[in-house]
């Protein structure tokens, strides 16, 4: 998936976590600026082609398996206050939705790993392909729908989850 593609996917995420877990707007809209950083580039999995391209398994390796987050997840879960997670919590966000969108247009390999670095699951849809432009383009609508709608419901209807 392209880098842009992988932002905007990031970018959708974070608002939606936002506007479900009624995270005051300042927050949101920090976690979605944190969690687009992560989600593309040398702070993403991606990294693996950068920086850290001695991690087993290459591109599409180690640093691709869902388990690295999952157990900074937990992590956090155990040893980060609430309150003072959410930071973390976004640089998740932006990682995870990146290792979903691999498994969703991850061609070869396909997908992600399931293990640390091998036995890869996934669709296998064509990065760059028809699928991934059609979102490319039509995400920002739907993104700019997303964010008007937390605003909305934050200051006009003082809605709340």
């Amino acid at each position: 998936m392209d880098g842009s593609t992988h932002r905007l996917f990031a970018a959708s995420v974070s608002i939606a976590t936002s506007t479900a877990t009624g995270a005051p707007l300042w927050q949101a809209a920090a976690s979605a600026v944190i969690a687009t950083a992560s989600s593309a580039g040398w702070t993403s999995p991606d990294a693996d082609q950068t920086w850290l391209d001695w991690t087993p398994g290459g591109h599409r390796g180690l640093m691709h398996w869902w388990g690295l987050p999952a157990a900074v997840a937990v992590a956090v879960l155990v040893f980060v206050p609430p309150d003072s997670a959410w930071a973390i919590w976004a640089l998740l966000l932006g990682w995870s939705s990146h290792l979903l969108a691999d498994f969703i247009f991850g061609e070869q390999p396909p997908g992600i790993p399931m293990a640390p670095w091998w036995s890869y699951a996934g669709l296998g849809l064509n990065s760059g392909g028809a699928v991934e432009k059609a979102l490319r383009w039509g995400m920002p609508a739907f993104i700019t729908w997303q964010a008007l709608a937390l605003v909305a419901g934050d200051l006009l209807l003082g809605w709340r989850p």
